[in-house]
């Protein structure tokens, strides 16, 4: 049976993590134990408790959190949150102060957030899934040096809150990690997810685990493009030696990070028709949408000139995903694919994908926003004709193109931009069959 963490777990020692960072993050500590420049000091700073006019004071939750809503919106969240402070607490709720909470994490003001959090708690509403959602983006947003931290430790204390966790919750404290760069981190939490149940990753899970694998890839890259300096005198065979193992390391560093990043890919292509094909209990289907196709796609071309095969493999993505259409050897026009009734293994993943999804309005659908996206963009088809021509495969590229007209058109509509190098690679093709037959 398919199992995603021993897979991702050899992705791991791919991208070579650090045992040292990864200790950083194995604390496990209750959200009030943390050091005192970190939480214990932010949550003694006040919240502000006059405003700059006055304001009618709302009576009612409902009320005060459409008062909240407004007076924040004006650009003055000061007066807004004074408001709350002034308002009593039966005119409070939850709801209320997860606004407030939220407000001070979109600007990254990490201590309000924190503070807002103590003021809920002391004023007996219970957190939510809502509220550590909230001062997840506070701590992605902050520059504290102690934002990691308190994550985790906001994320170690939410059952204590009788707040059960969700893969949202998961998802919230990943962004964290990407927003700080800490790709061990990331994948340290990833491993531990459940192949199954509430908690198994989504769409938006291996959506950011690639982007933070294509990031470590491309300073590896940029490490690679940097090499050191090649010794004047070529006689000294100890310094040729060096650098010559120094540029075989950097190349080697590049392999793995790609290495980590595609066979993610693998784990997210294999999870989601282990998904729709067992439908295990309590799990929700994959999605799939062109972003993470692109993360993909974007890493094989920023690979190609460093290494050829490596960067190839952006094709079978392609074909994986999309599919090709088969051309007629005579004719040189699309023959009749195998419809979805057929064997499986021939329909591309999205389609599979969107054939299994949810109905839109359906109760599932709701329960599954993530992935009901476009599954393919003007970026995507430019990516893999870029890339077909890169390779000297224009056949393959006016197969791709025909695959997107036959099964997605009705969701795409290619720029000028993408007709000129579809044009291209179709003059190519033709060329090349002329000579065929010749």
């Amino acid at each position: 049976m398919f199992s995603l963490c021993r897979l991702v777990a050899r992705q791991s020692q791919a991208a070579s993590v650090s045992a040292s960072a990864t200790s950083r993050f194995s604390l496990i500590r209750n959200l009030h134990a943390t050091t005192p420049t970190s939480y214990a000091e932010m949550k003694r700073r006040p919240l502000p408790t006059t405003t700059s006019i006055k304001y009618t004071i709302p009576t009612d939750p409902f009320l005060l959190a459409k008062k909240f809503q407004q007076v924040s919106g004006q650009g003055k969240l000061d007066d807004a949150v004074a408001i709350v402070m002034q308002s009593k607490s039966k005119s409070q709720s939850s709801i209320v102060w997860n606004l407030v909470i939220d407000a001070y994490a979109k600007t990254g003001r990490l201590s309000r957030a924190l503070r807002a959090f103590t003021e809920m708690r002391r004023r007996g509403f219970k957190p939510t899934p809502t509220t550590f959602t909230a001062i997840f983006k506070a701590c992605a947003l902050s520059d504290s040096e102690n934002s990691l931290e308190i994550a985790q430790d906001a994320y170690d204390s939410m059952e204590r809150h009788g707040v059960k966790p969700t893969i949202i919750s998961v998802n919230s404290l990943l962004s964290v990690y990407l927003r700080k760069h800490n790709v061990e981190a990331m994948l340290s939490k990833f491993n531990d997810l459940p192949q199954e149940g509430p908690l198994a990753p989504s769409l938006a899970t291996y959506t950011m685990l690639l982007s933070a694998l294509r990031r470590e890839l491309q300073l590896k890259l940029d490490d690679l493009k940097a090499k050191p300096e090649k010794p004047t005198d070529v006689i000294d065979k100890d310094n040729e030696f060096v650098y010559r193992r120094r540029v075989a390391l950097k190349k080697e560093h590049v392999h793995d990070a790609f290495s980590a990043l595609i066979n993610t890919w693998s784990a997210f292509a294999d999870d989601a028709v282990h998904r729709i094909d067992s439908r295990p209990a309590e799990t929700s289907l994959l999605g799939i949408d062109a972003h993470i196709v692109n993360i993909v796609l974007k890493a094989c071309h920023s690979v190609y000139s460093e290494n050829r095969a490596l960067g190839r493999k952006g094709l079978r993505v392609a074909e994986q995903v999309y599919g090709l259409d088969q051309l007629d050897k005579t004719q040189q026009t699309p023959a009749k694919q195998k419809n979805a009734s057929g064997s499986n293994s021939l329909v591309p993943l999205a389609t599979r994908i969107r054939q299994n999804a949810p109905e839109p309005d359906s109760d599932a659908a709701n329960a599954q926003k993530d992935g009901l996206g476009q599954v393919v963009d003007d970026t995507t088809v430019g990516l893999v004709l870029d890339l077909c021509m890169r390779d000297d495969q224009p056949t393959k590229a006016v197969r791709f193109w025909r695959s997107i007209e036959t099964n997605f058109e009705p969701m795409f509509t290619p720029s000028q931009e993408t007709v000129q190098k579809y044009q291209t690679t179709l003059s190519a093709h033709k060329h090349r069959s002329n000579q065929v037959k010749e």
